[in-house]
């Protein structure tokens, strides 16, 4: 049911048909509950106690800083600036009949059902056939009003040989209670190549809720940097689904949860066929009452022979009261496959901290130095993407910040 505390929430029967069918769905379901098995760890009943509404219309367009790249940006549920030469049936504001026209990739969960019924903006991408776009495209969503909900989509679609860089970045006021759920989805057709940075900078007080779904055929490639940097709340799902011999994906990422940030992160990688693979490598740094997750599961259907598949998840606790739950799993019913994972918990290392001190380095810059080290084993695709100027500064300010919080 709709809690009571939403405000200004449609009825089914005021909605077109696809939008009342998503809504009866989450209506069936309800917003998930820590006694489901994949919301062990994370827990969204603060939502039903908030009085959340749509947003606002704004009278007031924020200053936003100049990103390399072409540019959608939207504040609250709205297009506010295009900033881009590329031509408009290429890159704009998602339209219903786009979402409508085929059959969606995201799985029916509650949120993602929510998101169905209520979405007002977001970005469509589509490169066409054996086309490289050499410059990055942002779709940025930006949030300040507190207690509103948001239900961004993007639609993101590259065509056989299409190579391109996308950030999907999520920002937010600093204090705002509001809830961003987000869902994006994205289609690789043969020998298409995409680098997907995903980078959450929600407000303190923000919980964010967020689902990416892939698919993958022949030959495709999928490189995502999954980073959540903000928030209170945040949560990041991706379902991947690996359907064409010789698709490969490698899913980077990190997450800081210091003060009493949650930070989970929610990975589901289906190979479907013979000859696909895949790469997670993810690092978690946990400080103060943080929280961080990495639920992950591969699935190796009957008959993907040959696939290759691993994981690796390595976590820092820098606080005894903080926690991290490192769950990587496998599931393998197919012959001759690659298989494996593993995840550790620890804390930074005495004898580096000892040898840096030792060469004159103050205590907390040697700190600096083996938390950057840490996270830089994720963040290769930061280079790759030719975003260093642009992203690293983000990240090192956060790590700075959680740095020196430690006493």
């Amino acid at each position: 049911m709709i809690p009571s505390t939403w405000i200004d929430m449609p009825a089914p029967g005021t909605l077109p048909e696809h939008r009342r069918e998503a809504l009866e769905s989450y209506l069936a379901q309800g917003l998930p509950h820590t006694r489901l098995e994949d919301w062990h760890y994370t827990a969204l009943d603060h939502l039903a106690r908030l009085p959340l509404h749509p947003p606002a219309a704004a009278d007031v367009t924020p200053v936003i800083d100049e990103a390399p790249g072409h540019d959608l940006i939207f504040a609250g549920e709205r297009l506010i600036e295009t900033r881009s030469s590329l031509p408009a049936s290429l890159l704009h504001p998602l339209a219903e009949g786009e979402l409508t026209a085929a059959p969606t990739l995201a799985p029916g969960t509650a949120l993602s059902a929510l998101n169905a019924a209520l979405w007002k903006s977001g970005g469509y991408l589509t490169v066409p056939r054996g086309q490289r776009l050499e410059r990055p495209v942002f779709l940025r969503f930006l949030a300040d009003e507190p207690e509103a909900m948001l239900h961004p989509r993007s639609l993101i679609r590259l065509e056989a040989g299409a190579e391109v860089v996308v950030v999907e970045s999520y920002t937010g006021a600093t204090a705002a209670n509001y809830w961003c759920n987000p869902v994006t989805e994205i289609e690789l057709e043969a020998g298409a190549r995409l680098t997907h940075i995903r980078l959450i900078e929600e407000g303190t007080a923000a919980t964010h809720t967020g689902l990416t779904a892939v698919r993958q055929v022949a030959d495709s490639r999928y490189e995502l940097l999954d980073l959540s940097l903000g928030g209170r709340v945040c949560r990041h799902e991706l379902y991947l689904t690996l359907t064409g011999a010789g698709a490969a994906c490698r899913l980077d990422g990190l997450f800081l949860a210091d003060g009493r940030r949650h930070s989970d992160h929610h990975l589901r990688i289906e190979h479907a066929v013979p000859g696909s693979m895949s790469r997670a490598t993810y690092r978690g740094v946990a400080a103060g009452r943080g929280r961080g997750i990495f639920d992950a599961r591969v699935l190796i259907r009957p008959g993907a022979d040959g696939t290759d598949a691993r994981q690796d998840s390595r976590n820092l606790l820098l606080s005894p009261h903080a926690e991290i739950d490192a769950k990587p799993q496998l599931e393998i019913y197919a012959d001759q496959v690659q298989a494996s994972h593993g995840a550790t918990v620890g804390r930074l290392s005495e004898d580096a901290m000892f040898y840096l001190r030792a060469r004159g380095i103050e205590r907390h810059a040697a700190r600096r130095l083996l938390l950057a080290a840490f996270a830089g084993e994720a963040l290769g695709l930061v280079a790759q993407a030719g975003l260093g100027d642009w992203l690293m500064p983000r990240i090192e300010a956060r790590l700075n910040e959680i740095g020196e919080s430690i006493k």
